[in-house]
């Protein structure tokens, strides 16, 4: 390994992968991207123009001598083989969330990871967001003292297309998942119950997939804070991502991004610049953080930042919400 850089493989091409592959490339320190491996000529086709060295066998791209560790960004029914592999290969890992949809599959790739002596981060990229990491920091400063509420508010432009929503997973497992592992981030505590009100809202495409584009998701949290998690897969004004935490001692607030913080005052009112576009720009800092908080880890045989177990609980948490709302009770987490 070397002592500088981390040599890194990326597997799968599409919007993830050639994130994590151009930030590789040159945006975060301490990494050196080695290969981007595909099935698909096209999207290789996208990585070589990003610069990329290319192959259509992820198998080859894990076993090559130059590689480190293996960045697994493809499809999630793909990621037990592809980290096992990795494991077995003696390469650490960084997987995108899901790891897997099966608590007890995450289970088993944490312990071959463990058995193989390489980490695994789970890629839950908003915990490396300035705002949000910030917030954790006074919480846990104790700054708001004892924690009596916590507010996710995540909302998207734009609702997502049929195709995609048939194989998303629905609304919990896709995209209220990164709200459940911000809960736990923030407050430092296992959610032990969920209650769900949800419908379909926005979208016929939604009806169509079976699933609910508008959901609030009440929590119970080991210590007894409660919480809410508010989704939408449309926001008429773009991506609203805020964060509140309310204690004994006050409340501690992380809001939106935008270009600037410039208001215009004129007759009309008051104006400002929009909210930063749909996730790959609101969150374009925080993704090469993650990257580098890995490789630093890798390098120096320090714990990673999201382990494998935050993955699982997400995923346990996102299927209790969806029990929840099938149901139409709270449900306890086991």
């Amino acid at each position: 390994m070397s002592a500088v850089e981390i040599g890194m493989a990326v597997l799968g091409a599409g919007r993830i992968g050639l994130l994590h592959a151009r930030n590789a490339l040159g945006l975060a320190e301490g990494v050196a991207l080695r290969v981007v491996a595909d099935p698909s000529e096209e999207a290789l086709e996208h990585a070589r123009s990003a610069g990329a060295d290319t192959a259509r066998d992820w198998q080859e791209a894990v076993r090559r001598s130059d590689v480190d560790a293996v960045l697994v960004a493809s499809p999630t029914r793909f990621h037990r083989e592809q980290v096992l592999a990795a494991a077995e290969a003696g390469k650490h890992v960084f997987c995108e969330k899901p790891i897997d949809r099966d608590p007890d599959v995450i289970d088993e790739l944490i312990e071959a990871c463990e058995q193989a002596g390489v980490s695994l981060q789970t890629g839950f990229n908003r915990r490396f967001d300035r705002n949000f990491a910030a917030l954790r920091e006074r919480v846990r400063d104790g700054e708001v003292g004892r924690v009596w509420s916590l507010r996710i508010t995540s909302r998207d432009p734009e609702p997502p297309p049929l195709d995609y929503l048939k194989g998303s997973g629905g609304l919990f497992a896709d995209m209220a998942i990164h709200d459940f592992d911000m809960a736990r981030f923030i407050t430092g505590q296992e959610i032990v119950e969920v209650g769900v009100f949800a419908d379909a809202l926005i979208s016929e495409h939604t009806s169509e997939a079976d699933d609910v584009d508008v959901a609030f998701t009440s929590l119970r949290f080991e210590d007894g804070t409660l919480g809410v998690i508010e989704n939408a897969r449309a926001c008429t004004y773009g991506y609203d991502q805020r964060v509140e935490v309310h204690g004994e001692r006050g409340t501690v607030f992380a809001g939106n991004e935008s270009r600037d913080t410039v208001w215009l005052g004129d007759s009309s009112g008051f104006h400002r610049e929009p909210l930063l576009d749909f996730f790959l720009d609101r969150y374009s800092a925080a993704y090469v953080r993650e990257l580098e908080s890995f490789a630093s880890a890798c390098r120096e045989g320090e714990p990673v930042e999201v382990t494998g177990w935050d993955g699982r609980q997400a995923v346990v948490a996102a299927a209790a919400a969806d029990r929840s709302l099938r149901e139409g009770r709270s449900v306890t987490l086991g």
